[in-house]
């Protein structure tokens, strides 16, 4: 198990548990001590945690998303399958939205090559762009989040306000059938929702690790978006029109 693998992992136990102990999570993921603190010490830079003897607890005060360090990495062979499924979604002189996440970055290193324009409040896309790149980039303005690597504030929405799109390509981190599609930033939600206003058709991409969650900040209902892509590994029994899994 990777590094990231493991940040994540300690950061689900503390979401569910509220607390974890050094030396049971030495023990369980068979590291160092010294390991094991300097991932609580990641947890605890992003607010995410506080270091307590011992251990840490969870910060619950705050809407508890984890870093895109922490993202990436996770499900990496199921968010590919996703983002070459829906780079076939997208063709010559389409505008499309990326949303922040790491399924979208896997998309646009699969699409940066298209006579496209894609807009984008995701800081890190622009670390991938390199004299391949034929799309027209428009970065949105705003304040940036070191969490989600993206712009988020109302000079963000009132900008996509400004635009209509082809395409907008979403992610999340909570998706229930009842419920809706969520996440736990109300900024970022905000966001989400003005370019949803703001585009023709309405594309959430999520990894099956995503169902069957809910967040506080709600952004549509599944019936908002025109499609839903998922991973071949999303359990049978949760099914809607708009799933659709990029292998079935």
């Amino acid at each position: 198990m990777n590094t990231t693998q493991r940040r994540y992992e300690i950061y689900e136990k503390l979401k569910k548990d509220k607390t974890v102990q050094v030396n049971e999570l030495a023990k369980v993921y068979a590291v160092s001590l010294m390991t094991i603190r300097r991932d609580l010490d990641m947890l605890e830079n992003q607010g995410l945690a506080t270091k307590s003897y011992g251990g840490a607890t969870l910060n619950e005060s705050i809407s508890t998303e984890p870093a895109f360090e922490i993202k990436e990495g996770i499900s990496q062979s199921d968010k590919k399958e996703i983002a070459i499924f829906a780079s076939t979604l997208i063709h010559d002189k389409d505008s499309i939205y990326l949303d922040c996440g790491t399924t979208c970055l896997e998309l646009f290193k699969r699409i940066h090559h298209k006579k496209i324009t894609i807009f984008t409040n995701f800081w890190k896309i622009l670390q991938y762009v390199d004299r391949n790149t034929k799309a027209k980039i428009i970065m949105a303005p705003g304040t940036y989040n070191p969490i989600t690597q993206a712009a988020l504030s109302e000079s963000t929405i009132q900008f996509f306000q400004n635009y209509y799109i082809d395409k907008a390509f979403i992610s999340v981190l909570g998706i229930d059938l009842d419920y809706g599609v969520s996440i736990p930033s109300m900024s970022d939600a905000l966001v989400k929702k003005a370019i949803l206003a703001s585009s023709n058709k309405k594309i959430c991409m999520a990894d099956h690790t995503k169902f069957n969650k809910k967040y506080m900040s709600k952004i549509a209902n599944i019936d908002d978006f025109d499609m839903i892509i998922t991973d071949n590994k999303l359990d049978d029994t949760i099914k809607h029109e708009n799933i659709i899994k990029a292998h079935p």
